[in-house]
C-alpha cells in the first residue's frame, strides 16, 4: 500500500520572482507575504521589533505547518518560499490511506487516487492559494510503499523485532535513534537517507497508540465528527484482530532513489507510467517496495531464530497471580515479575540461573511456577526445548502479496470524485 504520500506542486511561473546572484546561480522566490494577503495564508514571524510609535516591525516571515480537516483525517500543507536550493512550493503530506479510510492498516496501491485523496481536502479548503499553482508539475517529495508479514501469534512478532535490531546489510544501516528507544516496536535503517529509509514495526501497538490518541483529543474537541469517525474505525474488533499480528516493513523513496530505478518522480508521469506498468499484471508499489527492501531482507539468510510461544504462560500466570489496586484496576505485576523469571530459564538454563540468584529468590520464583500448574521437570528443561525450535528468519518473515487484505476488504473510492480526477490518458 501507499501509507504516505509527500508532494509538491510549484507555483505558476507568473508568480516567481527571478534572482540571479553574484556567483550567476538563479534562485526563484514567492513574495510571501502578499501570497499571504491574497489568498488568506496565516504566517508566522521569526523577528519582531516595537518602534516608538507603537508601531510593530516584522521580518523573517515564514509559513508553518497547517493541518486541514477532511472526513476521517488531516493533512499537512506548507508553503516553501524557495531558495537557491529548492523552487518555491506548496508540499502537501499525507496518509492516503488514512483520508480514504480512517486508518492504514492496509490501503490502496493506486497513484492516481491516493493523490486525489490529498489534492481535494486541499483544493476544498484553500481554493484561492491553489489557483496560483502550477499542477502539471507536481512531483512526489516522498512516498512510503508498505507491506507486512503475518505471525502466527503476538509472542512471534515481539521475537522478530528482537532479531531485527541486529540486522544489517552493506550500506543498509540499523538507526539507534531515539525513536528506535521510544518505541521498542519500531526498528529503523538508514533513517537519515536522502534515498532511502527502511524501517520495521508492530502495527498492533501503533493502531492502538492512534486509537489513544484520538480519545484523547476527542476529550478536548468532543464535537469534533471527524476525530469520532475516525475513532469508530479504529476500534473495529475485526480490524485490531488483524493488525495484531503484522510486523510491518516500510520504505521510504526520495526523488533520487526513484530516478536510479529509473521510475518517474513527477506525479502525472508516474501515474501514466504505473497504468502502462501494471497491465501485464504487475504491481509497481510492490516492485518499488522490494526494490529498497532487498539489500535488507538478503541479509536475513542464514540468519535463524528461536521461536517460542509463551502467550499461554503469560495467561496462566495472569490468570494465578493479580490483584485489584485501590482505584478497582487489575494488576499484573506480579505475574509480570515470575514470568520474566521464566523468561530467564528458557534464555539461560535452570543450572545457570539457579548458580546466578540467591537461593531463596530461586526457589521463591520456582514454587510461584510450580503452583501456577508448571512441572520442575518442565521447568528444567526448557533450553532444550528451546534449541528445538530453530528455525531460518527467511521462512518466518514471508511477505506474502497475495496476503495483504482480510476478505472482506473493499478498496476506498475517492467522495469526491466530481470534483477532480487524476487518472492519466
Amino acid at each position: 500500500m501507499i501509507d504516505l504520500l509527500q508532494l509538491s506542486i510549484p507555483f505558476k511561473s507568473e508568480h516567481l520572482i527571478e534572482v540571479t546572484s553574484v556567483d550567476t546561480l538563479n534562485a526563484s522566490y514567492i513574495d510571501l507575504n502578499d501570497i499571504a494577503k491574497r489568498t488568506g495564508l496565516r504566517l508566522r514571524a521569526s523577528d519582531v521589533e516595537f518602534e516608538i510609535g507603537g508601531n510593530l516591525q516584522v521580518s523573517g516571515l515564514s509559513h508553518p505547518y497547517e493541518s486541514l480537516p477532511s472526513h476521517f483525517s488531516s493533512l499537512a500543507v506548507k508553503v516553501h518560499q524557495g531558495s537557491n536550493l529548492s523552487p518555491p512550493r506548496v508540499e502537501l503530506k499525507a496518509s492516503p490511506a488514512k483520508l480514504l479510510q480512517g486508518h492504514n492498516v492496509f490501503g490502496p496501491t493506486d497513484v492516481a487516487l491516493c493523490s486525489e485523496a490529498l489534492f481535494t481536502p486541499f483544493c476544498l479548503a484553500m481554493p484561492l492559494l491553489a489557483d496560483l499553482l502550477d499542477f502539471e508539475e507536481t512531483y512526489i517529495s516522498k512516498i512510503d510503499c508498505t507491506f507486512s508479514a503475518r505471525m502466527k501469534t503476538m509472542n512471534q512478532t515481539h521475537q522478530v523485532m528482537d532479531i531485527l535490531r541486529n540486522v544489517s546489510n552493506g550500506q543498509t544501516k540499523a538507526t539507534k535513534s531515539t525513536r528506535s528507544q521510544t518505541y521498542h516496536s519500531t526498528m529503523y535503517w538508514n533513517e537519515t537517507s536522502n534515498s532511502v529509509r527502511r524501517k520495521a514495526y508492530l502495527k498492533g501497538q501503533e493502531i492502538q497508540r492512534d486509537l489513544d490518541c484520538c480519545k484523547i483529543e476527542l476529550r478536548r474537541k468532543p464535537n469534533d465528527e471527524s476525530l469520532k469517525r475516525r475513532i469508530k474505525v479504529l476500534s473495529n474488533p475485526d480490524l485490531i484482530e488483524w493488525a495484531s499480528l503484522l510486523v510491518r516493513f516500510e520504505v521510504s523513496l526520495f526523488p533520487r532513489k526513484l530516478i536510479d530505478l529509473n521510475i518517474p518522480y513527477k506525479l502525472f508521469n508516474l501515474i501514466s507510467y504505473q497504468i502502462e506498468y501494471e497491465r501485464e499484471g504487475r504491481n509497481l508499489i510492490y516492485d518499488m517496495w522490494s526494490a529498497g527492501f532487498n539489500e535488507l531482507f538478503e541479509s536475513f539468510k542464514g540468519t535463524v531464530m528461536n521461536i517460542y510461544d509463551d502467550e499461554k504462560i503469560l495467561e496462566l500466570l495472569k490468570s494465578s497471580y493479580h490483584s485489584i489496586t485501590p482505584k478497582g484496576n487489575i494488576t499484573y505485576s506480579k505475574a509480570q515479575r515470575i514470568f520474566g523469571f521464566y523468561r530467564r530459564l528458557v534464555n539461560e538454563g535452570y543450572d545457570e540461573v539457579f548458580k546466578t540468584l540467591p537461593r531463596r529468590t530461586f526457589y521463591d520464583n520456582l514454587n510461584l511456577l510450580i503452583a501456577a500448574g508448571l512441572s520442575k521437570a518442565q521447568l528444567q528443561n526448557l533450553q532444550a526445548e528451546k534449541n528445538n525450535n530453530v528455525i531460518p528468519l527467511v521462512q518466518l518473515i514471508q511477505v506474502d502479496f497475495s496476503q495483504q487484505y482480510p476478505d472482506w476488504y473493499v478498496e476506498p473510492v475517492n467522495p469526491y470524485d466530481n470534483v477532480i480526477q487524476l487518472k492519466a490518458s
